[in-house]
Protein backbone atom coordinates (compact mmCIF):
# COMPACT_ATOMS: atom_id res chain seq x y z
CA UNK A 1 0.00 0.00 0.00
CA UNK A 2 1.18 3.52 -0.90
CA UNK A 3 1.90 6.49 1.28
CA UNK A 4 -0.54 8.48 -0.70
CA UNK A 5 -3.42 5.95 0.17
CA UNK A 6 -2.13 5.93 3.61
CA UNK A 7 -2.31 9.47 4.49
CA UNK A 8 -6.49 10.39 4.40
CA UNK A 9 -6.60 7.44 7.09
CA UNK A 10 -3.73 8.77 9.00
CA UNK A 11 -6.09 12.80 9.28
CA UNK A 12 -9.18 10.98 9.92
CA UNK A 13 -7.59 9.14 13.08
CA UNK A 14 -5.93 12.36 13.91
CA UNK A 15 -9.22 14.40 13.82
CA UNK A 16 -11.31 11.75 15.66
CA UNK A 17 -8.78 12.17 17.92
CA UNK A 18 -9.35 15.36 18.89
CA UNK A 19 -13.21 15.87 17.66
CA UNK A 20 -14.08 12.62 19.70
CA UNK A 21 -12.85 14.70 23.15
CA UNK A 22 -14.53 17.63 22.45
CA UNK A 23 -18.08 16.34 21.63
CA UNK A 24 -17.89 14.37 24.41
CA UNK A 25 -17.41 17.09 26.73
CA UNK A 26 -20.23 19.14 24.48
CA UNK A 27 -22.43 16.62 25.33
CA UNK A 28 -22.02 17.20 29.01
CA UNK A 29 -22.48 20.63 29.19
CA UNK A 30 -25.68 22.12 30.67
CA UNK A 31 -26.35 24.66 28.49
CA UNK A 32 -29.00 26.26 30.45
CA UNK A 33 -26.67 26.85 33.38
CA UNK A 34 -23.75 27.32 31.35
CA UNK A 35 -25.93 30.36 29.84
CA UNK A 36 -26.17 31.60 33.22
CA UNK A 37 -22.88 31.67 33.93
CA UNK A 38 -21.44 33.16 31.10
CA UNK A 39 -24.37 35.67 31.15
CA UNK A 40 -23.61 36.53 34.91
CA UNK A 41 -20.09 36.88 33.84
CA UNK A 42 -20.77 39.21 30.74
CA UNK A 43 -22.67 41.14 33.03
CA UNK A 44 -19.97 42.06 35.34
CA UNK A 45 -17.59 43.00 32.52
CA UNK A 46 -20.05 45.16 31.08
CA UNK A 47 -20.91 47.22 34.34
CA UNK A 48 -16.59 47.71 34.66
CA UNK A 49 -16.83 49.24 31.33
CA UNK A 50 -19.36 51.19 31.08
CA UNK A 51 -19.64 52.87 34.22
CA UNK A 52 -15.79 54.63 33.44
CA UNK A 53 -16.85 55.28 29.79
CA UNK A 54 -20.44 56.70 30.92
CA UNK A 55 -18.64 59.04 33.68
CA UNK A 56 -15.60 60.20 31.39
CA UNK A 57 -16.60 59.79 28.04
CA UNK A 58 -19.72 61.26 27.88
CA UNK A 59 -20.08 62.98 31.11
CA UNK A 60 -22.38 61.20 33.16
CA UNK A 61 -22.05 61.72 36.99
CA UNK A 62 -20.32 58.88 38.32
CA UNK A 63 -22.96 57.53 40.97
CA UNK A 64 -25.82 57.75 38.44
CA UNK A 65 -23.66 56.44 35.62
CA UNK A 66 -23.06 53.35 37.83
CA UNK A 67 -26.46 52.83 38.78
CA UNK A 68 -27.41 52.77 35.47
CA UNK A 69 -25.21 50.72 34.01
CA UNK A 70 -25.77 47.95 36.75
CA UNK A 71 -29.29 48.31 36.06
CA UNK A 72 -28.50 47.64 32.12
CA UNK A 73 -25.41 45.07 32.25
CA UNK A 74 -27.51 43.48 35.36
CA UNK A 75 -30.13 42.83 32.74
CA UNK A 76 -28.20 40.21 31.27
CA UNK A 77 -28.42 37.52 33.54
CA UNK A 78 -31.71 38.68 34.51
CA UNK A 79 -32.83 37.84 30.81
CA UNK A 80 -32.11 34.14 31.47
CA UNK A 81 -34.53 33.44 34.41
CA UNK A 82 -37.09 36.87 33.82
CA UNK A 83 -36.83 37.78 30.49
CA UNK A 84 -40.25 39.70 29.98
CA UNK A 85 -38.45 41.78 33.06
CA UNK A 86 -35.12 42.67 31.93
CA UNK A 87 -36.11 43.91 28.65
CA UNK A 88 -38.14 47.16 29.56
CA UNK A 89 -35.81 47.51 32.17
CA UNK A 90 -32.70 47.20 29.67
CA UNK A 91 -34.47 49.83 27.57
CA UNK A 92 -35.10 52.49 30.61
CA UNK A 93 -31.31 51.92 31.59
CA UNK A 94 -30.13 52.82 28.24
CA UNK A 95 -32.71 55.82 27.45
CA UNK A 96 -31.28 57.19 31.26
CA UNK A 97 -28.03 56.95 30.01
CA UNK A 98 -28.60 58.62 26.83
CA UNK A 99 -30.40 61.75 28.47
CA UNK A 100 -28.06 62.08 30.43
CA UNK A 101 -24.74 62.05 27.55
CA UNK A 102 -26.60 63.96 24.82
CA UNK A 103 -23.69 66.37 24.69
CA UNK A 104 -21.16 63.85 23.67
CA UNK A 105 -20.09 63.00 20.00
CA UNK A 106 -21.27 59.13 19.79
CA UNK A 107 -24.74 59.79 20.36
CA UNK A 108 -27.44 58.22 21.50
CA UNK A 109 -25.90 54.72 20.99
CA UNK A 110 -21.95 54.16 22.40
CA UNK A 111 -20.50 51.12 21.19
CA UNK A 112 -20.64 49.60 24.48
CA UNK A 113 -24.43 50.32 24.89
CA UNK A 114 -24.68 48.55 21.03
CA UNK A 115 -22.85 45.18 22.80
CA UNK A 116 -24.63 45.26 26.12
CA UNK A 117 -28.43 45.73 24.58
CA UNK A 118 -27.52 43.50 21.54
CA UNK A 119 -26.25 40.60 24.09
CA UNK A 120 -29.64 41.41 26.19
CA UNK A 121 -32.28 40.92 23.06
CA UNK A 122 -30.61 38.03 21.80
CA UNK A 123 -30.65 36.02 25.47
CA UNK A 124 -34.23 37.17 25.43
CA UNK A 125 -34.87 35.78 22.15
CA UNK A 126 -33.94 32.44 23.42
CA UNK A 127 -36.17 32.41 26.00
CA UNK A 128 -39.03 34.40 25.11
CA UNK A 129 -41.67 33.69 21.61
CA UNK A 130 -40.90 35.39 18.74
CA UNK A 131 -43.45 37.55 18.76
CA UNK A 132 -42.57 38.51 21.98
CA UNK A 133 -38.91 39.41 21.50
CA UNK A 134 -39.52 41.14 18.01
CA UNK A 135 -41.77 43.68 20.13
CA UNK A 136 -38.88 44.18 22.69
CA UNK A 137 -36.64 44.82 19.88
CA UNK A 138 -39.09 47.61 18.12
CA UNK A 139 -38.90 48.66 21.49
CA UNK A 140 -35.43 48.84 22.26
CA UNK A 141 -35.18 50.21 18.80
CA UNK A 142 -37.82 52.58 18.62
CA UNK A 143 -37.44 54.71 21.83
CA UNK A 144 -33.82 55.88 21.82
CA UNK A 145 -34.73 57.16 18.25
CA UNK A 146 -37.56 58.85 19.07
CA UNK A 147 -35.87 60.20 22.50
CA UNK A 148 -32.93 61.60 19.83
CA UNK A 149 -36.02 63.34 17.64
CA UNK A 150 -37.12 64.58 20.84
CA UNK A 151 -33.89 65.93 22.34
CA UNK A 152 -31.75 66.92 19.27
CA UNK A 153 -34.53 67.97 16.15
CA UNK A 154 -31.99 68.36 13.95
CA UNK A 155 -29.95 65.20 14.44
CA UNK A 156 -27.02 64.74 12.84
CA UNK A 157 -25.68 62.14 10.39
CA UNK A 158 -23.59 60.33 12.95
CA UNK A 159 -26.59 60.60 14.89
CA UNK A 160 -29.13 58.73 12.49
CA UNK A 161 -25.94 56.62 11.78
CA UNK A 162 -25.87 55.24 15.46
CA UNK A 163 -29.80 54.31 15.83
CA UNK A 164 -28.98 52.52 12.31
CA UNK A 165 -26.18 51.18 13.41
CA UNK A 166 -28.12 49.17 16.37
CA UNK A 167 -30.75 48.48 14.76
CA UNK A 168 -29.14 46.43 12.39
CA UNK A 169 -26.68 44.63 14.12
CA UNK A 170 -29.50 44.19 16.92
CA UNK A 171 -32.07 42.64 14.06
CA UNK A 172 -29.50 40.18 12.90
CA UNK A 173 -28.41 39.13 16.04
CA UNK A 174 -32.15 38.02 17.71
CA UNK A 175 -33.29 36.88 13.98
CA UNK A 176 -29.86 34.54 14.49
CA UNK A 177 -31.19 33.89 17.86
CA UNK A 178 -34.64 33.09 17.00
CA UNK A 179 -33.66 30.84 14.12
CA UNK A 180 -31.36 29.12 16.82
CA UNK A 181 -33.98 28.59 19.80
CA UNK A 182 -36.61 27.27 16.91
CA UNK A 183 -34.22 24.78 15.57
CA UNK A 184 -33.81 23.59 19.26
CA UNK A 185 -37.17 23.21 19.92
CA UNK A 186 -37.19 21.12 16.59
CA UNK A 187 -34.33 19.02 17.63
CA UNK A 188 -36.23 18.40 21.16
CA UNK A 189 -39.36 17.64 19.68
CA UNK A 190 -37.08 15.38 16.77
CA UNK A 191 -36.19 13.43 20.41
CA UNK A 192 -39.30 13.39 22.02
CA UNK A 193 -40.67 11.43 18.99
CA UNK A 194 -37.84 9.44 18.25
CA UNK A 195 -38.09 8.46 22.16
CA UNK A 196 -41.91 7.53 21.68
CA UNK A 197 -40.69 5.41 18.67
CA UNK A 198 -38.25 3.29 20.11
CA UNK A 199 -40.61 2.71 23.23
CA UNK A 200 -43.36 1.86 20.70
CA UNK A 201 -41.27 -0.24 18.22
CA UNK A 202 -39.89 -1.89 22.23
CA UNK A 203 -43.87 -2.78 22.57
CA UNK A 204 -43.98 -4.31 19.36
CA UNK A 205 -41.28 -6.67 20.03
CA UNK A 206 -42.32 -7.47 23.66
CA UNK A 207 -46.04 -8.07 22.11
CA UNK A 208 -44.52 -10.40 19.00
CA UNK A 209 -42.11 -12.20 21.87
CA UNK A 210 -45.62 -12.87 23.79
CA UNK A 211 -47.45 -14.16 20.56
CA UNK A 212 -44.40 -16.90 19.85
CA UNK A 213 -44.42 -17.67 23.41
CA UNK A 214 -48.11 -18.29 23.48
CA UNK A 215 -47.55 -20.16 20.35
CA UNK A 216 -44.79 -22.11 21.96
CA UNK A 217 -47.08 -23.14 24.86
CA UNK A 218 -49.83 -23.74 22.93
CA UNK A 219 -47.84 -26.70 20.83
CA UNK A 220 -46.07 -27.88 23.86
CA UNK A 221 -48.69 -28.05 26.61
CA UNK A 222 -51.76 -27.61 24.89
CA UNK A 223 -51.64 -30.90 23.09
CA UNK A 224 -50.24 -33.03 25.98
CA UNK A 225 -53.17 -31.72 28.40
CA UNK A 226 -55.71 -32.72 25.62
CA UNK A 227 -54.24 -36.44 25.26
CA UNK A 228 -54.29 -36.09 29.18
CA UNK A 229 -58.22 -35.27 29.02
CA UNK A 230 -59.00 -37.37 25.96
CA UNK A 231 -57.01 -40.44 27.87
CA UNK A 232 -58.78 -39.86 31.33
CA UNK A 233 -62.33 -39.32 29.30
CA UNK A 234 -62.14 -42.69 27.73
CA UNK A 235 -59.98 -44.74 29.93
CA UNK A 236 -63.74 -46.76 31.40
CA UNK A 237 -64.45 -47.58 28.26
CA UNK A 238 -60.66 -49.30 27.44
CA UNK A 239 -60.40 -50.75 30.89
CA UNK A 240 -63.90 -52.75 31.65
CA UNK A 241 -61.78 -53.92 34.83
CA UNK A 242 -61.65 -50.56 36.13
CA UNK A 243 -63.90 -50.20 39.96
CA UNK A 244 -66.03 -47.31 40.45
CA UNK A 245 -63.39 -45.86 42.31
CA UNK A 246 -60.68 -45.68 39.58
CA UNK A 247 -63.01 -44.56 37.19
CA UNK A 248 -64.84 -42.05 39.27
CA UNK A 249 -61.11 -40.47 39.99
CA UNK A 250 -60.11 -40.65 36.34
CA UNK A 251 -62.84 -38.92 35.63
CA UNK A 252 -62.41 -35.98 37.86
CA UNK A 253 -58.90 -36.44 36.30
CA UNK A 254 -60.42 -35.30 33.19
CA UNK A 255 -62.32 -32.50 34.21
CA UNK A 256 -59.14 -30.60 36.25
CA UNK A 257 -57.34 -31.11 32.90
CA UNK A 258 -60.10 -29.24 30.91
CA UNK A 259 -60.59 -27.08 33.49
CA UNK A 260 -56.67 -26.00 33.16
CA UNK A 261 -56.78 -26.52 29.51
CA UNK A 262 -59.30 -23.61 29.65
CA UNK A 263 -57.08 -21.34 32.30
CA UNK A 264 -54.53 -21.96 29.79
CA UNK A 265 -55.99 -20.94 26.67
CA UNK A 266 -56.73 -17.51 28.45
CA UNK A 267 -53.62 -16.87 28.97
CA UNK A 268 -52.78 -17.33 26.03
CA UNK A 269 -54.98 -14.80 24.91
CA UNK A 270 -53.27 -12.86 27.50
CA UNK A 271 -50.21 -13.20 26.07
CA UNK A 272 -51.14 -13.19 22.03
CA UNK A 273 -53.24 -10.14 22.57
CA UNK A 274 -52.38 -7.85 25.65
CA UNK A 275 -55.20 -8.26 27.58
CA UNK A 276 -58.09 -10.69 28.77
CA UNK A 277 -60.67 -11.84 25.88
CA UNK A 278 -61.45 -15.11 27.17
CA UNK A 279 -65.15 -15.58 28.03
CA UNK A 280 -65.47 -14.23 31.58
CA UNK A 281 -66.56 -16.99 34.05
CA UNK A 282 -67.17 -16.61 37.74
CA UNK A 283 -63.71 -15.78 39.84
CA UNK A 284 -63.26 -18.33 42.86
CA UNK A 285 -63.25 -16.14 45.95
CA UNK A 286 -62.44 -17.28 50.05
CA UNK A 287 -65.83 -19.54 50.44
CA UNK A 288 -64.39 -21.70 47.40
CA UNK A 289 -61.18 -22.37 49.37
CA UNK A 290 -63.20 -25.55 51.22
CA UNK A 291 -63.49 -27.28 47.35
CA UNK A 292 -59.05 -26.85 46.94
CA UNK A 293 -59.08 -28.56 50.66
CA UNK A 294 -61.93 -31.28 49.41
CA UNK A 295 -59.88 -31.92 45.84
CA UNK A 296 -56.71 -31.70 48.05
CA UNK A 297 -58.13 -34.63 50.71
CA UNK A 298 -59.51 -36.97 47.82
CA UNK A 299 -55.61 -36.84 46.15
CA UNK A 300 -54.61 -38.46 49.05
CA UNK A 301 -53.39 -35.70 51.42
CA UNK A 302 -54.02 -35.35 54.90
CA UNK A 303 -55.50 -31.84 55.78
CA UNK A 304 -57.00 -29.54 58.48
CA UNK A 305 -59.20 -27.11 57.65
CA UNK A 306 -59.72 -24.26 60.15
CA UNK A 307 -62.02 -22.26 57.79
CA UNK A 308 -63.64 -18.76 58.20
CA UNK A 309 -66.95 -18.05 60.03
CA UNK A 310 -69.94 -16.86 57.52
CA UNK A 311 -69.80 -13.66 58.91
CA UNK A 312 -66.05 -13.11 58.45
CA UNK A 313 -66.30 -14.85 54.86
CA UNK A 314 -69.28 -12.00 53.87
CA UNK A 315 -66.69 -8.90 54.82
CA UNK A 316 -63.82 -9.83 52.32
CA UNK A 317 -64.07 -8.31 49.07
CA UNK A 318 -63.78 -10.21 45.50
CA UNK A 319 -60.40 -9.15 44.82
CA UNK A 320 -58.96 -9.90 47.92
CA UNK A 321 -61.22 -13.58 48.07
CA UNK A 322 -59.40 -14.62 45.01
CA UNK A 323 -56.00 -12.98 45.94
CA UNK A 324 -56.37 -15.76 49.08
CA UNK A 325 -58.06 -18.50 46.79
CA UNK A 326 -54.85 -18.52 44.61
CA UNK A 327 -52.24 -18.38 47.28
CA UNK A 328 -54.17 -21.21 48.72
CA UNK A 329 -53.78 -23.57 45.63
CA UNK A 330 -50.51 -22.45 45.37
CA UNK A 331 -49.28 -23.77 48.80
CA UNK A 332 -51.45 -26.86 48.70
CA UNK A 333 -49.77 -27.75 44.87
CA UNK A 334 -46.47 -27.01 46.55
CA UNK A 335 -47.36 -29.32 49.51
CA UNK A 336 -48.30 -31.96 47.08
CA UNK A 337 -45.00 -31.70 45.26
CA UNK A 338 -42.68 -31.02 48.12
CA UNK A 339 -43.76 -32.74 51.09
CA UNK A 340 -46.05 -36.01 49.89
CA UNK A 341 -47.93 -37.52 53.05
CA UNK A 342 -47.25 -34.71 55.39
CA UNK A 343 -50.17 -33.24 57.15
CA UNK A 344 -51.42 -29.67 56.02
CA UNK A 345 -52.92 -26.99 58.15
CA UNK A 346 -54.82 -24.87 56.14
CA UNK A 347 -56.21 -21.87 58.37
CA UNK A 348 -58.25 -18.06 57.49
CA UNK A 349 -59.05 -15.90 60.02
CA UNK A 350 -59.64 -12.01 60.27
CA UNK A 351 -57.76 -9.70 62.13
CA UNK A 352 -59.14 -6.27 62.62
CA UNK A 353 -58.88 -5.28 58.94
CA UNK A 354 -56.79 -8.10 57.90
CA UNK A 355 -57.85 -11.18 56.44
CA UNK A 356 -54.71 -13.90 57.37
CA UNK A 357 -54.31 -17.40 56.41
CA UNK A 358 -51.96 -19.79 57.36
CA UNK A 359 -50.43 -22.88 55.20
CA UNK A 360 -48.08 -24.92 56.84
CA UNK A 361 -47.42 -28.75 56.00
CA UNK A 362 -44.97 -30.89 58.32
CA UNK A 363 -41.93 -32.58 57.00
CA UNK A 364 -42.12 -35.46 54.37
CA UNK A 365 -42.40 -38.88 55.89
CA UNK A 366 -39.94 -39.78 53.46
CA UNK A 367 -36.88 -37.95 51.57
CA UNK A 368 -38.14 -35.74 48.49
CA UNK A 369 -36.04 -36.34 45.31
CA UNK A 370 -35.11 -32.31 44.53
CA UNK A 371 -35.48 -31.74 40.40
CA UNK A 372 -33.22 -29.45 38.69
CA UNK A 373 -36.23 -27.32 38.36
CA UNK A 374 -37.13 -27.42 42.05
CA UNK A 375 -34.33 -25.95 43.74
CA UNK A 376 -34.22 -22.43 45.62
CA UNK A 377 -36.77 -20.12 45.53
CA UNK A 378 -39.74 -20.94 42.42
CA UNK A 379 -42.28 -18.99 40.63
CA UNK A 380 -44.69 -20.07 43.36
CA UNK A 381 -43.58 -18.04 45.76
CA UNK A 382 -43.29 -15.27 43.71
CA UNK A 383 -46.39 -15.31 42.20
CA UNK A 384 -47.83 -15.34 45.65
CA UNK A 385 -45.69 -12.17 47.04
CA UNK A 386 -47.19 -10.46 43.59
CA UNK A 387 -50.91 -11.46 44.08
CA UNK A 388 -50.53 -10.23 47.85
CA UNK A 389 -48.57 -6.85 46.82
CA UNK A 390 -51.18 -6.38 44.10
CA UNK A 391 -53.72 -5.70 47.00
CA UNK A 392 -51.82 -4.14 49.61
CA UNK A 393 -50.74 -7.22 51.58
CA UNK A 394 -47.92 -9.48 52.42
CA UNK A 395 -46.75 -12.75 51.58
CA UNK A 396 -44.10 -14.63 54.09
CA UNK A 397 -42.90 -18.39 53.24
CA UNK A 398 -39.75 -20.19 54.73
CA UNK A 399 -39.31 -23.61 57.04
CA UNK A 400 -41.54 -24.14 60.06
CA UNK A 401 -39.74 -25.54 63.82
CA UNK A 402 -40.44 -29.25 62.43
CA UNK A 403 -38.84 -28.97 59.10
CA UNK A 404 -41.80 -28.41 57.43
CA UNK A 405 -43.19 -25.19 55.39
CA UNK A 406 -45.17 -22.42 56.43
CA UNK A 407 -46.86 -19.42 54.35
CA UNK A 408 -48.38 -16.59 56.00
CA UNK A 409 -50.58 -14.29 53.99
CA UNK A 410 -52.01 -10.94 55.86
CA UNK A 411 -54.50 -9.09 53.06
CA UNK A 412 -56.83 -6.07 53.29
CA UNK A 413 -60.23 -7.32 53.79
CA UNK A 414 -61.24 -4.82 50.49
CA UNK A 415 -59.40 -3.18 47.77
CA UNK A 416 -60.68 -2.05 44.24
CA UNK A 417 -57.58 -2.91 42.52
CA UNK A 418 -58.01 -6.06 39.74
CA UNK A 419 -56.15 -8.82 39.75
CA UNK A 420 -55.59 -11.24 37.25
Amino acid sequence: MSASSTAPSGVRRRVTAVVTPVAAFAARIRYDRALVVAAVAAGMTLVLIETPLAAVGHDVPLLLAFVLALLHAGSLPLAVVRPHLAAPLSVAAVLGLQAASTGSAVWPWWPVLIVTETLVLVVVALKVPWPAALLYWLLATGAPAILAAALLPHASDATSASVVTFGGISGASVIVALVTAEWGSIRAQLITERRISATEASRRVVMEERARIARELHDVIAHSMSIITVQSSTARFRHPEFGPAAIAELEEIGDKSRQALDEMRGLLAVLRAGEDTSPRAPQPDVADVAGLVAEAERAGMRVRFEPLQPAEAAAVGDVTGLVAYRIVQEALSNAIRHAPGAAVLVAAHRDGDLLRIEIENTAAPSPVVVGAGDRGEGHGLVGMRERATSVGGTVEAGPSDDGGFRIRAALPLRHTAVTA
